[in-house]
């Protein structure tokens, strides 16, 4: 659900004004707020006296469960105090999860952001990654490719893509089998950035997909 109030705001002029802003925003209900959020018009506020028009910080809760993302977004001046924030973040969400326990199943982490900033950067990045996926999809079933398929709250946490390409015939070594996948995969399109980028993080450190198959979706 997503929810707003009337909060004061203070303008750099000095005028102080009452404006709706979001306090919690449910993309699954509200998609087009997830827009809103990554083209720059959420809780942005006019002053009744000088007319500046900007974007008042104020903590808000941002909801996707179906991307596994639960994100507590603080104002970048309460960074300093991020150890505090965290321990109540992580309070809050336990209690939420359990009293929610039979209406719906969480088992992801949730995500503390100070500042809309990052947030805006990892929507934005998710849906490039998306577009990528979606080429992968297209691709693998024109050439031997078998995919593997990381849990989004898994692949979020670990900085990889959450679809990965292997060869269908397997070599009996499955680091091997995603290497080869990669490379083929970007040999028939090498302007998949977000796989060029995974592949050569592979190739300085294979041991980095240790963790990677760990999680991988059974």
């Amino acid at each position: 659900m997503s929810i707003s109030s009337n909060c004061e705001i203070i303008c750099d002029c000095g005028e102080t004004f009452e404006a709706e802003l979001w306090k919690a925003v449910n993309v699954s209900d509200n998609p087009e707020i997830k827009e809103l959020i990554t083209l720059g018009g959420f809780n942005i506020v006019s002053c009744p006296k000088c007319k500046q028009v900007f974007y008042w910080e104020h903590f808000f809760v941002y909801q996707d469960i179906e991307n596994e993302l639960i994100a507590y977004v603080y104002p970048k001046q309460y960074e300093k105090q991020a150890t505090e924030y965290r321990n109540h973040m992580v309070k809050e969400f336990k209690e939420v999860v359990k009293s929610m326990e039979e209406i719906i199943k969480i088992d992801f982490e949730p995500t503390l952001y100070f500042g809309i900033e990052d947030l805006v950067s990892t929507l934005k990045s998710e849906e490039y990654i998306k577009d990528e996926i979606q080429i992968l999809n297209f691709i693998s079933k024109r050439i031997e490719l078998d995919l593997i398929f990381l849990k989004p709250s898994v692949a979020r946490n670990l900085c990889v893509i959450n679809t990965i390409p292997k060869i269908k015939k397997s070599t009996g070594d499955i680091k091997k089998d995603i290497i080869s996948g990669l490379e083929m995969l970007l040999k028939y399109n090498p302007n998949l950035s977000e796989y060029e980028k995974l592949l050569s993080r592979i190739k300085k450190n294979v041991s980095c997909l240790d963790e990677i198959l760990m999680y991988k979706k059974q």
